[in-house]
């Protein structure tokens, strides 16, 4: 879906199988936190197939779901300001896409945090969950 919206080509953005999760999140609330995510993981991207992935897995109650991409990575010096309302290094963003994101998470009792040193932008959501029986 966030695709065909944002007119990506095919293969652009993978999602990489993971059969049987299940999440605790409100539907419309992960829909936000990840759209923005892959938003901004598409942005910072080079343009290439396969250049956003996202993955998850189930550990114990949690699940992880991953956006991640091939760009540059987040600068070390910024990673602390990354969710600060207006933040931002877009002269035509907000700042508010990652902090919303944050507080839609936290609403879930989930975790929305940057993952650094992975080669490339990666944002892991860890929320309530498991992998079905």
């Amino acid at each position: 879906e966030f695709a065909a919206n944002e007119s990506l080509p095919d293969g652009r953005v993978v999602l990489e199988p993971a059969r049987g999760l299940w999440a605790e999140f409100d539907r419309d609330h992960l829909r936000q936190v990840m759209w923005n995510l892959l938003r901004n993981a598409v942005r910072h991207a080079r343009a290439e197939a396969g250049a956003v992935r996202i993955a998850a897995r189930a550990f114990g109650d949690k699940v992880e779901l991953n956006v991640i991409d091939n760009g540059p990575g987040v600068p070390q010096a910024i990673q602390g300001q990354l969710f600060e309302p207006f933040f931002t290094t877009d002269s035509k963003g907000t700042g508010l896409g990652l902090y919303l994101a944050r507080e839609l998470s936290a609403a879930n009792g989930a975790l929305l945090e940057y993952v650094a040193g992975s080669g490339g932008g990666h944002f892991r959501v860890v929320c309530r969950g498991g992998a079905a029986a």
